[in-house]
């Protein structure tokens, strides 16, 4: 069981942690990149849907699906199971924004963690992994000590990565 001195050490991390990801990821396009990703990965949703992936106000995320849209980056279609509202899908201009963003950003991962082992990496990876995943349900098992293979998003996006 993890004491709180040990959970207290981590926590003073994060303000570097946050800080290491803006500088290797970048601020400028992040909550398009965010918006996008959420559809890649459990769309097609609505835009309700995306607000609560994201945790976000729904106001804020419909000027940033809107803003989507009209790079072409989303399309979307009428919801079967409700005519009046519509799906958000990812459009193939908008999977090859997510293949650019996520080269240029692995791009700088291997630059930034060019004296680390894979080992470490997939170390780092799998407790970042746990940390963020909600805990399973009871009586599951846990998987995240087991290599498994790339999601369906993951290889969509792999793409020359």
């Amino acid at each position: 069981m993890a004491t709180p001195h040990a959970c207290a050490a981590l926590a003073d991390v994060f303000p570097d942690l946050l800080r290491t990801r803006r500088a290797l990821v970048g601020t400028q396009n992040t909550p398009a990149i965010v918006a996008l990703t959420v559809v890649l990965q459990h769309g097609p949703l609505r835009i309700s849907e995306v607000a609560d992936h994201l945790a976000l106000d729904l106001s804020t995320v419909s000027r940033q699906i809107s803003h989507l849209k009209q790079r072409g980056l989303l399309d979307s279609s009428p919801d079967p199971a409700d005519g009046r509202s519509q799906r958000l899908n990812v459009t193939p201009a908008g999977l090859e924004e997510l293949r650019t963003f996520r080269r240029a950003v692995v791009g700088r991962l291997v630059d930034h963690l060019d004296d680390w082992g894979d080992d470490e990496v997939a170390q780092l990876t799998r407790l970042l992994g746990r940390l963020t995943r909600p805990d399973p349900p009871p009586g599951t098992v846990d998987l995240t000590h087991h290599q498994s293979s790339p999601t369906r998003h993951e290889m969509q996006l792999q793409g020359n990565a």
